[in-house]
């Protein structure tokens, strides 16, 4: 659910924090890894999805996850992992807390500017993916990823040695991303506010360490 940058940024927190408590593993592996689920062709089966407690949304079950995919000795499958507990908390912790979900109207409104879509149009390229262009350009511009890490990681992730993480769809993820920084969409803040979801990644990234 959050953007490839997010997920980049989260990945590399929890990598220098573990490096400094002298938790060693392969940091390109691992950031490499915290890409795959998103690029897998059954994303039911890549995100291990369940319900939660609002309805229409589903998170990973961190129970199977743990069991699968919690080694850090193999950092593609700790990366995996990564994934999916930011995938989770950033649903269930701040996302459904962001915003104002209207079932009956089937609207969703922004209480800190008042603004509204339709549920298809806020789960849009002209709503909440849309915001992340704008919020992937910041995340460069302020230096919380650099285009060198960017560039470290392959453009053809390795295997897992998962079939469902496996089997991907065609575009990479860089050129996905390229693709939407060369937009240079202009920051508006209507859906996603750059401080308090920069502040929650470095929330979730310290609760993981937290739990490790």
């Amino acid at each position: 659910m959050p953007s490839i940058l997010l997920h980049l940024v989260f990945a590399q927190n929890v990598y220098r924090e573990l490096s400094n408590k002298n938790i060693k593993f392969d940091r390109i592996s691992f950031m490499a890894g915290n890409l795959i689920p998103d690029l897998a062709i059954n994303h039911q089966k890549s995100h291990y999805w369940k319900e939660t407690f609002a309805k229409g949304f589903f998170t990973p079950d961190m129970d199977l996850v743990k069991k699968d995919l919690f080694v850090i000795q193999d950092p593609i499958k700790f990366g995996l992992y990564s994934h999916l507990y930011l995938d989770k908390h950033f649903i269930e912790d701040f996302l459904i807390n962001e915003f104002i979900w209207d079932y009956k109207k089937m609207i969703v409104i922004n209480p800190r500017n008042n603004m509204m879509w339709n549920v298809t149009d806020f789960f849009s390229q002209n709503g909440m993916y849309g915001s992340y262009k704008e919020i992937s350009l910041l995340l460069l511009q302020n230096n919380l990823i650099s285009i060198q890490t960017i560039e470290e990681i392959p453009e053809f992730l390795p295997k897992s040695g998962i079939n469902f993480f496996d089997v991907r769809r065609k575009k990479t993820w860089k050129i996905e991303l390229y693709e939407y920084l060369e937009e240079k969409k202009v920051y508006t803040g209507n859906i996603f506010e750059y401080n308090r979801i920069c502040n929650s990644i470095q929330h979730f990234s310290r609760q993981f360490i937290n739990e490790i």
